[in-house]
C-alpha cells in the first residue's frame, strides 16, 4: 500500500487526486492548472465545503450560495515562501474561476460541509503567520482557515521548510479521540518545491500501541506530489538549497486545531538546550 500519489501536473487541465469515501473518509482534493485553451474552470461544491488555495497567476473567484455571493481576484505570488490567499466556499454552491493572466495552479480540497456559511476569501494579509520550532525544525506556519471561519470540518494552512529543515517535529499524529488535546482528522499534503526540480523526505509511521494494521514509509516527495495521512505520525524534511513548501488540510471526527499529539520518543528535543 502507498498513500503517496505521483501526479505530474503536464499543462492545463484538472488533476483528481483523493476522492472522499473511496481514498480517504472525510477528504477530496484536486489540483486545477488553468492556462492555454483552459481559461475558465466552473464546479458545484454540492454536499461539500471547499478550501481553495492558489499558488501562480492571477485568478478571479466568483461564488454564488444561497448563505451568500462573493467575487474577488486573487494576486500572483512572487514565490511559494510567501503566504497566498484561500477561498472557503459553502456548501450547495457554484463556483468559477477565471484566469486573469499567464497561468494559475489552484488546489481544492472539499469536506462534507454545512447550511447557512457564507463564502471566504483570506486575503495574504489577513492570514496568520508565525515561525514553529528552532534550530534546524523551524519553520513558517500560515493558517487560512480555523477558527475565524464556522466551517463544518475544514481546516487548512501551509507549511514553508526551509532549505534542509524539518517539519510537522517532533513529528505528530491526530488519530486518537482523546479530546481535547487529540482528535481523530484525516490529512493531506501537497507539496510545492523552489526551484522545481528539487525534493524533500516523508516519513508516515503508527504508533506502536495502535490497535489498527502498523505501517511506515518513507516517500520522496517532489513539485506537485500528494501525501495522504489517514493516521499515523507524518514529519517533513527539504533538500538543502530547495525550499519545501506544503498546503495542508484536515477532516475527521472532530475540527480542534492544535488537536495532535506528539510522539512521546521524540517529544523531548521541545525542551533540550539549544545549540
Amino acid at each position: 500500500m502507498s498513500f503517496q500519489t505521483k501526479c505530474p501536473i503536464d499543462g492545463p487541465g484538472v488533476y483528481p487526486i483523493v476522492e472522499r469515501g473511496r481514498d480517504l473518509k472525510y477528504l477530496s482534493f484536486q489540483v486545477v492548472e488553468l492556462g492555454g485553451e483552459l481559461r475558465d474552470f466552473t464546479t458545484e461544491s454540492g454536499d461539500e465545503e471547499l478550501a481553495v488555495d492558489f499558488y501562480s497567476g492571477a485568478v478571479r473567484v466568483e461564488v454564488s450560495s444561497s448563505s451568500g455571493h462573493l467575487t474577488a481576484e486573487t494576486r500572483s505570488r512572487a514565490s511559494i515562501k510567501e503566504p497566498g490567499e484561500m477561498l472557503y466556499v459553502p456548501r450547495d454552491a457554484a463556483l468559477k474561476l477565471t484566469l486573469l493572466d499567464g497561468s494559475a495552479r489552484v488546489s481544492i480540497a472539499g469536506a462534507e460541509g454545512k447550511p447557512g456559511v457564507a463564502p471566504r476569501i483570506v486575503a495574504r494579509e489577513q492570514v496568520e503567520t508565525k515561525p514553529v520550532g528552532r534550530e534546524n525544525w523551524r519553520r513558517t506556519l500560515h493558517t487560512y482557515i480555523a477558527d475565524n471561519i464556522d466551517a463544518n470540518h475544514l481546516i487548512a494552512g501551509e507549511t514553508v521548510n526551509d532549505p534542509g529543515s524539518w517539519s510537522s517535529c517532533p513529528p505528530h499524529k491526530h488519530d486518537a479521540n482523546n479530546p481535547p488535546s487529540e482528535v481523530p482528522m484525516e490529512e493531506v499534503y501537497f507539496f510545492q518545491v523552489e526551484p522545481k526540480e528539487g525534493f524533500g523526505f516523508m516519513r508516515l509511521y503508527t504508533d506502536p500501541a495502535d490497535p489498527r494494521p502498523a505501517f511506515d514509509y518513507s516517500y520522496a516527495v517532489e513539485d506537485g506530489d500528494t501525501v495522504i495521512i489517514p493516521r499515523g505520525y507524518h514529519p517533513v524534511v527539504a533538500f538543502p538549497a530547495y525550499t519545501l513548501n506544503y498546503t495542508w488540510i484536515l477532516a475527521g471526527e472532530g475540527r480542534t486545531y492544535g488537536a495532535w499529539a506528539d510522539d512521546p520518543k521524540y517529544a523531548w528535543i521541545k525542551e533540550a538546550p539549544t545549540g
